[in-house]
Formats: C-alpha cells, sequence, structure tokens
C-alpha cells in the first residue's frame, strides 16, 4: 500500500456570498491548491506528498487555511507568494513560517 510522508490539507470551504463568517473558498483556496498540487508535481515530490482539498477546516476566519499532517502545522492567510516557501521550509525540512502560523487558540501568533 502507498504512503504518502506528508499530506497537505487546503481548505475549500465555501460560503454563500452574505453569509456572516468567512470562507476560503470564497478567498483564493481552489488556486492556492491548484498552484500547491503541481509545484509538488513539478519538484518530484508527488509520491511523498499528498496535497488534498479539504472542507471546512474550523479556521475559515484565517483563510485560506491549509494543514500539513503528520506534523499538525496549521497556517492561516496563506497567498500565492508562500506557496514555494511552505514546500522548501515545511514540507521538505519540517520548519514553521511564524508569521502564517495559526496558535490553538484560534488566533495567529507570530513565532519564528
Amino acid at each position: 500500500m502507498f504512503k504518502y510522508e506528508k499530506h497537505v490539507f487546503v481548505c475549500g470551504n465555501r460560503r454563500p456570498p452574505k453569509a456572516s463568517k468567512r470562507s476560503c473558498g470564497n478567498h483564493g483556496s481552489d488556486n492556492l491548491f491548484d498552484a500547491m498540487k503541481i509545484r509538488v508535481g513539478e519538484s518530484g515530490l508527488a509520491s511523498k506528498v499528498r496535497i488534498n482539498r479539504a472542507g471546512c477546516l474550523g479556521r475559515c476566519d484565517f483563510g485560506p487555511t491549509i494543514v500539513i499532517y503528520p506534523q499538525g502545522i496549521w497556517y492561516g492567510g496563506v497567498k500565492m507568494d508562500d506557496i514555494e516557501e511552505i514546500i522548501e521550509k515545511s514540507i521538505l525540512k519540517d520548519e514553521i513560517i511564524g508569521r502564517l502560523v495559526i496558535g490553538n487558540n484560534n488566533e495567529k501568533t507570530d513565532t519564528p
């Protein structure tokens, strides 16, 4: 059976346009998902890293939100410009990018 070393979930939750809560799907997560999947493939990592679209991850207020397992790294406010850094640091080197981290209290943190 095939086993991935890393699993990245990109929130794709989409609320109605006039909903009172934010949603990742309405803030560019589909483009992030596509770009991350392409970039992982181009890097030759597709057999080790799985990129999946997820339903609501419960942190859309910080969206677009992604989570990387098995490390359990939660990132919010992810932009297209962050993809390369996430792959290079968090996926390849298990490093945390402090400016993107969502803490356990559902707050953005600024850890190094």
